[in-house]
């Protein structure tokens, strides 16, 4: 009896995700097919102990996150021996996933640079491709090593004049070689073969101090017929 009611407290405490809590988004690649994680970010059990996984997953790695005001709050790695220039701040859920949709509501404040991240399924996760985003400007790029071995190429770019204290929704699709991203009405499309590597990670970043981000979702996906 103990036992049960010991689980039935567990269960009432930690936050469960229910599929019809968020619609999946309208998609131009892939079709969503599972809810991986949604996580509103307005409770402080959204992120575990440093490197480990939250309620719903998402994992605060590199920098410094906090829930402030209902939402994830960045502050990218000061400048140290091992990483001279710092770090941008990093946030992550670990996964095994060939086709994807994320969606997510952001605002850059002081922040000069977010994006929308994936890695390979590497040991150590190798970078693969991600969607940068500052004020003036949106592009894509494939990506691969990792650390100080990181490669990048940028496939296609964007002028853009984002209000950096409003709040802007993202939906990103990727299928295949291919890589959607949708930042309100601003579209961007890209190809390269790397996109259609396994993803291991996916997740968001933030370079500066001042970047959030709250609703993030994450679906597994397949390709539109």
């Amino acid at each position: 009896m103990k036992r049960l009611l010991a689980i039935l407290a567990v269960c009432i405490l930690v936050p469960s995700v229910e599929a019809d809590e968020i619609t999946p988004p309208e998609t131009t690649l892939c079709t969503p097919t599972k809810l991986i994680s949604f996580e509103k970010f307005d409770q402080p059990e959204a992120f575990g102990r440093k490197g480990k996984p939250g309620s719903h997953g998402w994992r605060a790695g590199i920098g410094e996150w906090s829930i402030a005001d209902g939402v994830a709050y960045a502050k990218q790695e000061g400048p140290s021996e091992k990483r001279p220039n710092g770090h941008e701040a990093v946030c992550e859920h670990v996964v095994e996933l060939s086709d994807l949709v994320l969606t997510a509501e952001f605002k850059m404040g002081d922040s000069p640079q977010v994006g929308f991240v994936c890695r390979d399924i590497n040991k150590p996760n190798l970078h693969l491709g991600r969607v940068l985003i500052t004020p003036k400007a949106i592009w894509i790029q494939k990506m691969s090593g990792i650390a100080k071995e990181t490669r990048r190429e940028e496939l296609t770019r964007i002028k853009v004049d984002l209000d950096r204290n409003a709040w802007h929704q993202v939906v990103v699709e990727v299928c295949s070689d291919r890589w959607v991203a949708r930042i309100d009405d601003h579209t961007l499309e890209a190809e390269h073969a790397r996109f259609a590597d396994q993803k291991g990670r996916v997740g968001f970043v933030a370079r500066g101090e001042g970047g959030e981000f709250r609703n993030i979702a994450l679906w597994a996906a397949e390709p539109k017929k």
